[in-house]
């Protein structure tokens, strides 16, 4: 597998189509199918339908589709953009394929944490810095931005205690946690 072949197409976002962004297709002469379930362990995917073969992952605020033999992103600014996150994705899956064989393939979409979950992981001082009137309020953003498979990113930097010292390896456990 090497997915040099493909054909690009940049279209606009069906639900928003006077947006400023555009979407990317990617047509590929290669078939991702076998490697579908690798990649939802590798990539940490946020939904995978095995029966259907699709994979979607959140990465930066974007919804990264992958079919057999079709990749999609969305929110992006251009041509350029789209090629770039492109050749990203290309090396990790290659990557992937690589090192299947170390890699327990996953069949099941990750399950999504609870507002509870979120929360037990942050700093609890109700600082308000994210914009947020508590902890709590903030956990249930964090869940309805994961929750929903659209392009909003996920902004723990909001929460600047958890980037602290003292709080270093709770963000990793929430990092974990999330997917990101």
């Amino acid at each position: 597998m090497k997915l040099e072949e493909y054909k690009l197409r940049l279209v606009s976002p069906e639900c928003n189509p006077s947006s400023e962004k555009v979407n990317a297709i990617f047509e590929l002469n290669e078939d991702l199918s076998e490697l579908l379930p690798y990649l939802n362990t590798s990539l940490k995917g946020f939904q995978y339908n095995h029966q259907a073969k699709i994979l979607v992952l959140k990465r930066g605020g974007r919804v990264i589709t992958i079919r057999p033999k079709e990749i999609s992103i969305t929110k992006l600014s251009d041509e350029r953009e789209a090629k770039e996150l492109f050749e990203s994705l290309k090396k990790d899956i290659l990557e992937t394929e690589r090192n299947k064989e170390n890699i327990k393939p996953s069949y099941e979409s990750r399950p999504i944490p609870s507002p509870g979950e979120i929360f037990k992981l942050l700093p609890g001082k109700n600082c308000k810095e994210c914009g947020k009137p508590t902890c709590k309020a903030f956990a249930w953003d964090i869940y309805y931005k994961l929750a929903n498979i659209g392009d909003e990113k996920i902004e723990l930097e909001k929460c600047k205690l958890l980037f602290s010292q003292e709080y270093k390896e709770t963000l990793e456990k929430l990092r974990e946690l999330l997917g990101l």
